[in-house]
């Protein structure tokens, strides 16, 4: 059974003031439009209504809560919708909702729901580390870590993330942490908190920090949303897809969009108004292309398939798309002499695993936490350049480990994000291990992890894939994309690497904001979601000092 589009919208054009459907635009009337309803783009609203401006969100996807129109609830529990609930995180490609919720025009997954990424993701938590913003030049001045501390402990204030989320101060199935963090103990490994010791990243292990808040998956959905929503300043509409932002040479005018019923039409911004783009690594520069700005090929491209671009004069030739970053995953299975299993999600799901439900209605249990026992972190070095790595680590069947192993932050390679005539994203070159020192390092790090597992009295056995070659060859994408239009002083248009300025502003434009991933200059180590969140409040702090 899946949600019923319409009814999802009627729900929603029925609820609060907040709400809007495409006839009530208020044209000329928001100081902000913010294009994108993911965190970055949730947060920045939040903040710009909370200073007293008048802002419009449009998000193209539905609401995933039934606070925000979502009518598809647990069979045992009408308040929660299966992606509330913690314990299903683990099973969410499985849901219902799963395809509904991805994006269908970008090349790798992407969210196009309310809460973006933090709604379908497995809610792992990293607290960024100081080195991520510190350790190299690619954060510019203004965007280390000392800048950025005040809007980490603003997000952590709202939305901090747990290590324990049952209420009763109990873990629960804990047999796979137990096996390995005994097995990484005797190899020298520190447990550490990975929420109170950020810092820790070389050969450390913790219990998974998770977005869980009152054993339900928090984010700004539930942490900022709601706070907006209490304001008559604030319009949210959802179904609505913005194709571009419209403008007249430097200055944007407003946005065009797409609403539910299919019609085009044009919402702009107040005198001296602003437009924020909050789309996405993915989404974000196909919205740069269709408005005329980035390199000639994309924007031509984007002409081809329909879209009204500015005239050729208007053209702001930016590197956009061009620096793209992800982490890549590595897959390793191991059989252990471990007492644990998978839990059994379609009980779960149809109410007949009471003894868990009953526990979850208490406040605790297997239920509040995620997918993951543990999670590990660690780094090596080559030539002088140090990456770092993160295991996730979770039951694959019956005494069977899974641990998703990501190289992370200090990776050299990228790619270039391109659209085709169809308006979908694509990559025109991979961003995965194109460097040699990465591919390298890449061998090096699973290497050492393979020596360990194979060696004798372990209690550790490789399957499936049983050598460092197999497992490089699991590669896959980490989806934490990043870079496509990226922060920094150096002017794209003049030869330079940047798309946005350090006050997150478009060269070249006048109003034209970017909050969302695709500024980062960087990767960070670990799971991406906490990153953005710090970095949306740091850029809804500098937006709002613009004059």
């Amino acid at each position: 059974m899946r949600f019923s589009r319409v009814g999802c919208q009627a729900a929603l054009l029925a609820a609060a003031g907040s709400l809007a459907s495409a006839t009530t635009f208020k044209n000329g009337t928001y100081d902000y439009i913010v294009v994108g309803g993911g965190p970055a783009g949730i947060i920045t609203a939040e903040r710009f209504v909370e200073a007293g401006k008048s802002v419009l969100l449009l998000e193209q996807g539905t609401g995933p809560t039934v606070a925000t129109g979502a009518n598809e609830t647990l069979s045992w529990n009408d308040n929660l919708t299966s992606i509330d609930l913690p314990g299903l995180s683990a099973d969410v490609g499985s849901l219902d909702v799963w395809d509904e919720y991805l994006c269908t025009d970008t090349v790798g997954y992407a969210a196009c729901v309310l809460g973006g990424g933090v709604t379908i993701n497995y809610m792992v938590f990293v607290h960024p580390p100081e080195h991520d913003f510190d350790d190299n030049n690619n954060w510019p001045e203004g965007w280390k870590w000392k800048d950025l501390k005040p809007a980490a402990e603003r997000l952590y204030k709202r939305n901090p993330g747990t290590i324990l989320p049952s209420a009763d101060g109990k873990y629960y199935d804990q047999g796979l942490y137990k096996v390995l963090s005994k097995f990484l103990r005797k190899l020298g490994w520190t447990s550490v908190n990975m929420i109170t010791q950020p810092n820790e990243k070389y050969q450390v292990y913790s219990h998974p920090a998770w977005n869980v808040q009152d054993q339900k998956r928090a984010g700004p959905v539930r942490t900022y949303l709601p706070l907006a929503q209490k304001s008559n300043k604030f319009t949210l509409s959802l179904h609505t897809k913005v194709l571009r932002v419209v403008r007249s040479g430097s200055q944007i005018t407003g946005v065009e969009l797409q609403t539910a019923s299919g019609e085009t039409e044009i919402v702009s911004v107040a005198d001296n108004g602003r437009v924020i783009l909050a789309g996405g690594a993915l989404a974000t520069p196909r919205l740069l292309f269709n408005s005329g700005i980035g390199p000639k090929k994309q924007i031509e491209t984007a002409k081809k398939a329909g879209i009204s671009v500015p005239p050729q004069e208007e053209w702001i030739n930016l590197p956009v798309g061009v620096g793209l970053k992800d982490h890549p995953i590595f897959t390793i299975l191991a059989k252990t002499d471990g007492d644990f299993g998978v839990p059994d999600y379609e009980s779960i799901l149809n109410g007949s695993d009471t003894k868990d439900i009953d526990l979850y209605e208490k406040g605790d249990g297997i239920l509040t936490q995620g997918k993951h026992r543990l999670t590990f972190f660690s780094s090596n070095e080559l030539n002088g350049q140090t990456r770092y790595y993160q295991g996730s680590c979770a039951p694959n069947a019956d005494s069977v480990l899974d641990i998703t192993t990501y190289m992370t932050h200090g990776l050299t390679s990228s790619g270039v994000l391109g659209i085709d005539e169809n308006q979908k994203t694509v990559f025109e070159q991979s961003p995965y291990l194109q460097t040699a020192d990465d591919r390298k390092a890449a061998r090096m790090f699973i290497k050492s992890l393979v020596d360990d597992f194979n060696k004798p009295n372990s209690g550790f056995e490789l399957e499936t894939y049983t050598n460092v070659s197999s497992i490089i060859a699991t590669l896959s994408p980490g989806m934490h994309y990043t870079t496509t239009a990226k922060l920094g002083n150096d002017d794209g248009r003049d030869n330079g690497t940047s798309v946005v300025d350090i006050n997150t502003k478009v060269y070249g434009t006048d109003n034209l904001y970017i909050v969302d991933g695709s500024i980062h200059p960087d990767l960070p180590t670990g799971n991406i979601q906490t990153t953005i969140m710090v970095i949306a409040e740091a850029a809804a702090a500098r937006i709002l000092a613009q004059k």
